[in-house]
């Protein structure tokens, strides 16, 4: 707001003034918000109505009252009780003796630094929009507030705008949502979604007078727990999200529509993941061991580029690969030929049975159970009698036409996606053995406490001694449980203790530091182990835990 002779007047966005979005800690006070004030209207020093050491400058709040040195912006607000909270700030030339040059007449101005209080509790921003409208017809920020209630499920899953680290959520619908997050955080956040019906105000009439670095933005994505698997793909049907230098969260919702309290900082991605590629083998592949993308009528061109770009971002963001896939397939996809064995390959895709019976084969062709030598091949359309001489070669073609040729398709349109892997992944084979969950990887990857009493090595104990009791499959649980990756991605996995008992006792994991709590009122062995595999063996893990 400037000073034109009579009063304080408003600058519009359109000259120089208009509105800043901005989060800023709740201990700020009036020297930390004139200071930034200052950054945005008067970047380098100055704008184009002259230097910031030509004006008298103050800060005042919504009421046009100035802001005393003491009070803090979270003070305001548990003072104010409002959920949105606007701060101008006000100049006025300095007057000059007789003589000196002719000042430069300044238009009105009104020049907004707004902030939202993360103490209020959440509402649906359509309501609160028409309030805010209504509020003034001049440029202003809308503030949404962040607290512990439950809010409505979204509605869409468009890109998200977001300032820092903080999140709007743009709707298909009129409705907005801002997502929930736990009141532990000191830092007010503020709503910078994009506000139609105030003078159709273009945002870019807001940013500094001289240009900033842009900060990339945060993108969002809301999956709902039960549906990763298709939404995952419909988010990745954008072919600039696997290559966007923005930060990718996720946000999970539960089937009561509530979000779930875990906080992505890469641990609900990676959960995300292995959810996401466990359906992918049950829905769209073949095979045991290996498994080979098959043709569906509903999966067409956009939606196997799709799941090339989920492999591309997962392994350029987690360095997590689709171990069970066959390596065939990914060499060819990626190099465009083939460098590991094909039988080798083939014999991991076909079941146990047929592998032991095609083994003894190669061992020994004769001693061989041969008729039901024929019915196996003629599973695989063989149209060949195999013999002694020719059964190494009947074996080599069937692997090529079921690793490369049947799913050709799939493979065109994910070489063109999955090009940029070529260097990291051109020993595709020891990718694939550093990633294979082994016990020996667990459990070295643990670290416990340097000093533990003699209860807390008990447990210690117990926790070895069950890692080395599981078969495969409870390892990648056991990985995922702790880390949220059913594979071994180098994570070191930091055992604490805690005093829980009775029915509040269970094992607690958190995915994104890799931490696993267990308790130590565990009477013996049997007991832990029991316990351990119930959580596994649940299947219904919720991220309940900030």
């Amino acid at each position: 707001m400037h000073y034109d002779g009579q009063g304080f007047v408003q600058m519009r966005a359109k000259k120089g003034g208009g509105t800043r979005k901005l989060s800023v800690p709740k201990d700020w006070k009036r020297e930390e918000l004139m200071e930034e004030a200052i950054r945005l209207f008067f970047p380098n020093g100055k704008n184009s109505y002259g230097s910031v050491s030509e004006f008298e400058l103050d800060v005042t709040n919504y009421q046009e009252v100035s802001l005393d040195n003491e009070t803090t912006v979270g003070e305001m607000y548990n003072t104010s009780k409002l959920t949105m909270m606007r701060f101008y700030l006000t100049t006025k030339k300095v007057e000059r003796e007789e003589g000196t040059e002719s000042e430069v007449e300044m238009p009105d101005t009104m020049e907004d630094v707004h902030s939202n209080n993360q103490d209020q509790s959440p509402t649906t921003s359509s309501s609160r929009m028409n309030d805010f409208i209504q509020a003034s017809d001049t440029d202003v920020i809308f503030v949404e507030s962040v607290g512990n209630d439950a809010v409505s499920p979204l509605q869409s899953t468009e890109d998200l705008n977001v300032a820092d680290d903080y999140l709007n959520v743009p709707f298909q619908s009129s409705s907005m949502t801002l997502l929930d997050y736990s009141d532990t955080s000191d830092v007010v956040t503020v709503f910078t979604d994009d506000i139609t019906g105030i003078d159709e105000q273009n945002l870019d009439d807001t940013l500094p007078l001289s240009p900033e670095p842009i900060v990339p933005h945060k993108k969002i994505l809301v999956l709902h727990r039960g549906q990763i698997f298709s939404e995952l793909i419909a988010h990745f049907c954008d072919e600039t999200l696997a290559h966007t230098r923005n930060e990718v969260e996720v946000k999970l919702l539960l089937p009561n529509g509530q979000y779930e309290m875990g906080h992505d900082v890469g641990g609900v991605f990676r959960d995300c993941l292995s959810e996401f590629w466990q359906e992918f083998y049950d829905q769209c592949t073949l095979g045991n061991n290996f498994k080979v993308p098959f043709l569906r009528h509903d999966f067409g061109k956009e939606k196997w580029e799709s799941v090339a770009r989920i492999i591309l971002f997962g392994w350029k963001k987690e360095k997590y690969l689709p171990i069970k896939l066959a390596p065939a397939i990914l060499q060819q996809a990626i190099q465009g030929s083939v460098k590991s064995d094909l039988i080798h390959n083939f014999l991991k895709y076909v079941s146990e049975n047929e592998r032991a019976v095609l083994e003894s084969c190669r061992t020994d062709f004769c001693s061989a159970d041969q008729e039901e030598l024929l019915e196996i091949l003629d599973n695989y359309s063989c149209w060949r009698i195999p013999t002694e001489e020719n059964f190494k070669q009947i074996l080599q073609e069937l692997a090529h036409k079921t690793l490369i040729q049947e799913p050709a398709y799939v493979l065109e349109q994910w070489a063109g996606i999955l090009g940029p892997l070529s260097k990291d992944l051109e020993e595709m084979e020891d990718v694939y053995c550093a990633l294979q969950p082994t016990v020996r990887k667990i459990v070295r990857s643990l670290k416990f406490p340097e000093t533990m009493n003699i209860h807390q090595k008990d447990i210690s104990k117990h926790l070895t001694a069950y890692l080395r009791e599981c078969d495969a499959k409870r390892q990648s649980l056991f990985l995922r449980f702790c880390t949220g990756s059913d594979l071994f991605i180098g994570k070191t996995i930091t055992v604490d203790f805690t005093d829980l008992k009775g029915f509040e006792r269970r094992p607690v994991a958190h995915t994104c530091g890799c931490f696993l709590r267990l308790s130590v009122h565990y009477d013996n062995y049997p007991d832990f182990r029991s316990e351990m595999n119930k959580i596994l063996e649940s299947n219904v893990w919720v991220m309940d835990i900030i």
